[in-house]
């Protein structure tokens, strides 16, 4: 689907200076835009899927002036591999940018103390815990002109105030980025090469791309970007003219009709048609998308016989967060033991290069030995933070075997969005040892830490492997990848830092999500206010969705036709909650369309009508992205395809 014709096998360099340059230039632009959408308005949040759609409108444009750069200058028109290196540039920085880490990471810096009250006692509680140099907690009289706005961020003092946890919290967040590049190197060639795994999420941009613009040529294509670029059109015109006809595609929901026990458990489940979703989901394998439909039908049926069995009696049952915990570690330690005789192979031979290592991004001894110095030096800062070091040593294990999972899942599965509220190291930790057990300055750090732990939506780790699979893909030269992951990576910190405090002085912090910023004090003083033990419920469902991945993933290895994947069931384990409720209806339309499909015309039929679904997914992306931008630049309410 997504091969180069076969003659053309040479490997080429799409790590082109201008291609960087161009990059680095839109990094900000597009940082800004996804910071005033979400401090905002907070909705259409695009970091919350797995493919951004703003990435994709930026890489629509170019490719169409492209289209007449080709024209005019044949010479300097860009090609397909530096077309795939501003994607990944960008890709990365709005996954830094998004809402579950950079727009958590900021307002956390200042709120602590703006927000302290008597009746929230945190004064009292943890003061003299928060590492200064981490917060802005010096001039409380300076901070008014951020939450009060009409002001600039563009003064000697103002910009005073921000400097150094700016500069720490630059340096964190690279180190902890850097570690997942070094991880997906040694990951890069097991899981793209050996396993082949799909990698859904990058099939559009890939197709876009090609360098002899045969997307474009579709009229499947044009077919299905017209039917949902026409939809959205429609629909937000109703917006501004409720007059107009719309066209209701998210307005069933079937959770109502179940109003007596047991089966009043399913709660709210929806059933909504989104067209990019539908594109999406056409691109899943068959077993990927009958495992996330089924499995979040599963979580729901799960909901039904506990209140059945009176097991709701349980304070958090189905305990969904525990098992999904389970269950993304489980995917993690199963697929590095699947991989491991290639891992041994690895570590045996750091000493002398193997024969094909020159290909990749970078030496695995020195991707081992950047490994080892980043998590070292995310020890030390964690210790001088005041968290315990063998607290930091467990943390960031299950932070980054969590990151694994994460990035395991959207190789194989692809989903068009992952939400994990409560899958993550400090739920672990607390539910696992109890608060008891660690100490106050070991909970501040891991509070801190909550800010890009807190849903894992927009994971960097995962854009980081497709932007390797990427490259393989167009056959560019990797061994420039890293540094330019690097650069974007911390051009994108900055960028997301100017873009927040930029917004916030000038529209004022008060109307930006406090939730944000304060999410991390309210777990803190939860915390430290009600000290628990180990949650021995919790540990054990922990137990349950281990065990249950790993027998989904051994019946799938000794049966060839075993329907389950074990990641759909890790995926859909907030059934409860939005993300997944909105497409889970989509990805079953799919994947009823794409079985009938397979088996009326076999492959052939699939091919021919595969530009038909990614047009859906494009004409929603250009439509609804573009109403997004109108929102943004002039304040009306307009139509929202997503959330």
């Amino acid at each position: 689907m997504t091969e180069q014709p076969k003659n053309d096998q040479t490997p080429h360099s799409g790590v082109t200076f201008r291609a960087v340059i161009l990059g680095l230039i839109l990094i900000p632009f597009n940082t800004y835009f996804i910071m005033a959408n979400a401090a905002r308005y907070i909705g259409t949040l695009g970091t919350t899927l797995s493919l951004i759609y703003s990435v994709v409108i930026i890489l629509t444009v170019l490719v169409m002036l492209n289209l007449l750069i080709k024209y005019l200058l044949p010479r300097s028109a860009l090609k397909q591999g530096e077309f795939l290196t501003i994607y990944m540039m960008l890709a990365i920085s709005s996954a830094i940018s998004g809402h579950d880490m950079m727009q958590t990471v900021v307002p956390t810096l200042p709120n602590g103390f703006w927000f302290a009250t008597p009746e929230n006692e945190w004064k009292q509680l943890f003061w003299n815990y928060l590492p200064g140099w981490l917060t802005t907690r010096n001039d409380l009289v300076g901070l008014q002109d951020f939450y009060r706005g009409e002001s600039t961020l563009y003064t000697k003092v103002h910009l005073q105030d921000w400097l150094r946890p700016i500069f720490w919290w630059t340096v964190l967040l690279t180190v902890l980025i850097w570690v997942m590049i070094c991880l997906d190197i040694l990951l890069r060639k097991q899981w793209i090469e050996r396993e082949r795994l799909s990698y859904p999420i990058v099939q559009l941009p890939l197709e876009m791309t090609h360098d002899d613009g045969r997307f474009f040529k579709s009229k499947m294509m044009w077919m299905g970007f017209a039917i949902a670029a026409g939809l959205d059109l429609l629909n937000g015109l109703h917006v501004l003219l409720p007059s107009l006809p719309e066209i209701p595609v998210r307005q069933a929901e079937i959770g109502q009709f179940f109003t007596e026990k047991p089966w009043n458990a399913i709660g709210w489940t929806p059933i909504y048609i989104l067209p990019f979703a539908l594109g999406l989901g056409f691109v899943i394998s068959l077993e990927m998308s009958f495992s996330l439909w089924f499995f979040y039908l599963f979580w729901k049926g799960e909901r039904v016989l506990g209140r059945m069995l009176g097991l709701a009696s349980l304070p958090a049952f189905p305990y969904d967060g525990p098992q999904g915990i389970g269950a993304y570690l489980a995917l993690a330690c199963f697929a590095l033991f699947g991989g491991r005789r290639y891992f041994l192979s690895i570590f045996r031979n750091l000493c002398r290069p193997q024969p094909d290592e020159e290909k990749e991004p970078m030496q695995y001894r020195w991707a081992v030995l950047g490994l080892i110095g980043g998590v070292i030096f995310l020890f030390i800062f964690s210790s001088r933070g005041g968290m315990a070091l063998w607290t930091a040593v467990l943390y960031f294990l299950i932070y980054y075997l969590l990151a694994m999972g994460i990035t395991r899942v959207r190789a194989e599965a692809g989903p068009p969005a992952h939400e994990m509220f409560v899958v993550n190291p400090h739920h672990f930790l607390t539910d696992a040892l109890g608060t008891r057990r660690l100490s106050r300055g070991s909970l501040t750090m891991m509070a801190f830490y909550y800010t890009f732990n807190r849903g894992y939506r927009g994971h960097p780790m995962p854009h980081i492997l497709e932007g390797f699979k990427v490259a393989d893909a167009s056959r560019m030269k990797s061994e420039r990848l890293v540094g330019v992951m690097v650069l974007a990576t911390v051009v994108g910190i900055l960028a997301a830092f100017w873009a927040f405090l930029d917004v916030g002085y000038r529209t004022g912090g008060f109307n930006i999500n406090v939730g944000l910023g304060n999410g991390a004090y309210s777990n803190l003083r939860n915390w430290l206010y009600n000290p628990t033990g180990t949650n021995i419920p919790a540990v054990t469902f922990m137990g349950v969705g281990f065990l249950f991945t790993g027998f989904l993933w051994w019946l799938r290895t000794r049966f060839p036709f075993w329907p389950f994947h074990p990641a759909g069931y890790a995926v859909t384990h907030s059934a409860g909650a939005a993300a997944f409720g909105w497409l889970w209806f989509s990805i079953f339309v799919s994947w009823a369309v794409k079985t009938i499909l397979l088996k009326v015309g076999g492959i052939r039929l699939y091919r021919k009508a595969l530009p038909f679904f990614l047009g859906l997914l494009l004409g929603e992306y250009i439509v609804g992205g573009a109403w997004v931008i109108v929102r943004v630049f002039s304040g009306i309410q307009v139509y929202s395809f997503y959330r």
